[in-house]
């Protein structure tokens, strides 16, 4: 008769998950790992005494407002902070990095971030 595995043997028994070493020299360099959306909302709203869910609001609008925003004009001035700028990247050759042959990639947009002079001072 099989029996069955408790909880905390089930997650010893497999290998240990370990970063991938660009993340884990990505956390080095920044002083630690990216922060995940829940983690974002309770740090604002230990911040700023607003519930959770208003919180997450805000941070929903701002994302929201952001985006619109870029696509109207091309850009966004972050009083204090920087600069979103929209970018485009030209059409340009590759390789396949498993068979080495040459591959297009094809253009695409992209959002650029240019720190302001405070946000900049602030790393120093």
């Amino acid at each position: 008769m099989a029996t069955k595995k408790s909880d905390t043997a089930k997650k010893t028994d497999g290998a240990a998950k370990k970063p991938a070493a660009g993340k884990k020299a990505a956390a080095a360099t920044t002083g630690g790992k990216e922060k995940s959306v829940s983690e974002l909302v309770s740090s604002l709203a230990d911040a700023t005494g607003l519930s959770k869910a208003k919180a997450k609001e805000v941070l929903d609008a701002h994302a929201e407002m952001l985006v619109n925003e870029l696509k109207e004009n091309g850009s966004v001035q972050l009083a204090g902070i920087g600069k979103l700028k929209l970018g485009e990247r030209a059409e340009r050759q590759g390789r396949n990095p498993s068979t080495g042959e040459a591959i297009t990639i094809k253009a695409s947009k992209t959002v650029k971030f240019s720190g302001g002079k405070r946000f900049k001072d602030s790393f120093q």
